[in-house]
């Protein structure tokens, strides 16, 4: 059987402090009391009393003169009161409670109402809400923060052992009632760290044992996150509460603890594991952990041994008192475990406060870095209250370990830069596309940001040549990298490239679903004078000025225009040649197929006179359905020229005389849709009613009209 430690399980360095905190007081005063357990351990507070640390409900109980206030701090009426009673306090309030218990007494000095994300009956949570002079709300989760009352300014803070979703949930459902709202994430990482660690090993294993108090409320959350996860888990606090039985047939079997749990009892479980199954086969743990708790295990083991430190001491062993010189303060041993940051390092922090001018970071030191504003990217820099979020998790570098304040200098956008150069060269080498803004026009091209500057030239920016480049100004285009230099700082861009992928990718595309027959949408991309190229993906496909309509079409720009979107018909495809016939009126209803029923024999109708010839006019009855009037239908005088009677553009009223559907031809008259008064040809003057016989032939109105070459010029042919 396997035993597998997760990566981060027992003691956080808040707990560490404390109890290095008490045991040298232990030792250097003889008894000391804590306010309230020490630590939710009951094997470790025994262990601690044989020490001379005790634990009391408050101050009252204290017999001596020294106390301590544990890692979960306390209300300040309790520093008052120490002061009343004469009793020295020994502060060990966790550093991330330290901060949250600031940030209340500063949010509520200013005049807000201060929401704390926690559990109400924690005593690290009633203690926070002392310092806000006892104004502060606590909400549990988001349905509670639906109803919980808000003043005008609103500032939230976390328990330190809050999940980050719950926390975030809850300022969700907040930002949705107060627009403004002053955040401070104060959760600690170390509850999350252990918190994914549990989650992690319990997907890896057969079996997990949670090793901590049974009124630990952060091992318990370890419990609940391993069963959830769907592996067995079972809860214990001490090696005598294992049942052997829980691991027969289990391979791999993982070990957890809460951050209120000693290595001490961490190694016992380990090690009467591996007693139980050296009886059967060997238990491995693996070396790195094996020897983590070692090490652990010798850190904490007796109290004769002083933490060696190379940093000064910053607090006193006792509020009030001066510390023997000769001795490590209490200071030294919290160092141990503060991250200790150095000048050209990147590291990843948690923003905890925005201000105009500067960013507050938590990267786990001492104090928070600053961010000045200059050390950000220029949007953020302009945007600071948009672009950065309390609780967002960052990664700088490290300027200088401490200004005149004791803060790091940190900069974010040199890290941003760094990422940058990598994520360009990385598009270089795999052809990723970028994205950028266009933020000037320069000689011979744009300059854009795409997290850095770059060039983008002018022949690059479209698939053709643009002449004016100022309207890309401001805008987000897509880009693949042509160069990218970081020692020189030289940065070539294309948008043509872009493009040109994409119309290959598009068109590739469209010759494999296309076919004949299909209907399909396009663009008119350019006009010609015999007609016009319609783009139907990445492909353009010609429709001829006479597939436009049924009717004459003189000019394809009488019917379209470039821009217009559309749907063509597919005539005919050339793969070979890649080419393509379209056709628009065939995805129109033809004026012809009903050419019958709204233009009976007999009807009179309006229309217009489209062009004259010779032997007579052709008139438009509606686009695409003309009939000819011939020139013995023109008047009921003999007409000389079809001129002298009608001209194209003249609106008439015509007869219709006949119709031959399948032949599309219309005969018409104009003398017969006229009103006459009577008169007729014998009564005109100037008629010779015998030769008008002989120069118009009869037409019979049932079978309609039908010129021939024979009528057309048979007449002059006579006369020669």
């Amino acid at each position: 059987m396997q035993v597998v430690l997760a990566k981060n399980a027992g003691f956080c360095f808040g707990v560490k402090r404390a109890l290095q905190f008490a045991e040298d007081a232990a030792k250097q005063f003889g008894r000391v009391y804590s306010i309230g357990p020490l630590i939710h351990n009951p094997q470790e507070v025994k262990r601690l009393a044989e020490k001379g640390i005790v634990g009391v409900d408050d101050l009252n109980q204290v017999e001596g003169n020294y106390a301590i206030i544990r890692s979960h701090g306390v209300k300040p009426e309790v520093f008052t009161l120490a002061k009343e009673k004469n009793i020295s306090l020994i502060d060990a309030t966790c550093p991330f409670v330290k901060k949250a218990q600031s940030f209340a007494k500063d949010l509520s000095e200013q005049g807000y109402s201060v929401v704390v994300v926690g559990d109400k009956n924690h005593p690290e949570v009633e203690g926070i809400v002392g310092w806000s002079n006892n104004s502060a709300v606590v909400v549990e989760n988001p349905m509670e923060a639906i109803t919980v009352p808000l003043g005008d300014k609103v500032g939230v803070i976390a328990q330190t052992t809050q999940s980050d979703q719950n926390f975030q949930q809850v300022v969700d459902v907040l930002k949705k009632r107060k627009e403004n709202l002053t955040i401070y994430n104060t959760i600690c990482h170390a509850t999350a760290e252990r918190q994914e660690s549990a989650l992690a090993l319990a997907k890896e294993v057969d079996l997990v044992l949670i090793v901590g108090g049974l009124n630990s409320a952060n091992t318990k959350k370890l419990a609940r996150i391993s069963s959830e996860a769907g592996t067995p888990t079972y809860h214990i606090e001490e090696v005598n509460d294992i049942d052997f039985s829980w691991f027969k047939g289990k391979k791999k079997v993982g070990v957890t603890a809460g951050a209120s749990t000693p290595d001490w009892i961490i190694k016992e479980v380990l090690q009467r594991m591996m007693e139980f199954t050296d009886q059967e086969e060997r238990t491995e743990v693996t070396t790195e952990t094996a020897s983590e708790i070692t090490a652990n295990e010798e850190a904490q083991k007796g109290t004769d041994e002083k933490p060696q430190n190379d940093l000064p001491a910053e607090e006193p062993l006792v509020e009030g008192e001066t510390q023997n010189s000769t001795e490590p303060s209490f200071a030294e041993a919290y160092d141990k475990d503060i991250k200790r940051v150095r000048r050209g390092e990147r590291i990843s922090g948690t923003i905890v406060q925005v201000r105009d001018t500067e960013v507050l970071v938590d990267v786990g030191g001492k104090s928070e870095g600053i961010i000045p504003r200059s050390e950000l990217s220029a949007y953020e820099a302009e945007n600071i209250h948009d672009a950065l979020k309390v609780g967002d998790q960052i990664e700088v570098l490290v300027l200088k370990r401490e200004n005149d304040e004791g803060h790091p200098v940190l900069s974010k956008r040199r890290v941003d830069q760094e990422k940058n150069w990598e994520r360009l060269n990385n598009a270089l080498e795999t052809g990723a596309i970028v994205t950028g803004k266009v933020i000037e026009v320069v000689k011979g091209g744009l300059l854009v940001d795409v997290g850095v500057r770059g060039f983008i030239p002018a022949s690059l920016v479209e698939m053709g040549f643009v002449e004016d480049l100022k309207p890309y100004v401001g805008r987000e285009i897509r880009l693949k990298v042509i160069e990218c230099e970081r020692s020189s700082n030289k940065l070539v861009l294309s948008a043509k490239a872009v493009l040109l992928e994409e119309a290959q990718q598009s068109k590739k595309e469209t010759w494999e679903k296309i076919s004949e027959g299909q209907t399909v949408k396009g663009v008119v991309r350019r006009l010609t004078s015999f007609g016009a190229f319609v783009d139907i993906g990445g492909v353009d496909g010609l429709l001829h000025v006479s597939e436009m309509a049924w009717y004459r079409v003189n000019h394809p720009a009488d019917v379209l225009k470039e821009g217009d979107e559309l749907e063509v018909y597919i005539l005919a495809l050339d793969r070979e040649q890649e080419k393509i016939s379209l056709g628009l009126k065939q995805l129109l209803p033809n004026p012809w197929d009903t050419v019958d029923e709204k233009y009976p024999v007999g009807a009179i109708v309006d229309a217009k006179v489209m062009r004259t010839a010779p032997f007579g006019a052709f008139i438009q009855l509606e686009p695409g359905v003309e009939g000819l009037a011939h020139i013995s239908q023109l008047a009921h005088h003999r007409v000389a020229k079809t001129e002298d009677v009608v001209s194209p553009g003249d609106e008439v009223k015509v007869k219709i005389l006949g119709v031959d559907k399948e032949a599309k031809r219309i005969s018409l008259s104009i003398k017969e849709a006229l009103d006459l008064p009577g008169d007729t040809m014998e009564n005109s003057p100037g008629v010779n009613e015998e030769k008008a016989k002989d120069d118009f032939p009869q037409t019979s109105q049932d079978e309609g009209l039908e010129v021939t070459i024979g009528e057309i010029v048979g007449k002059d042919l006579t006369k020669e």
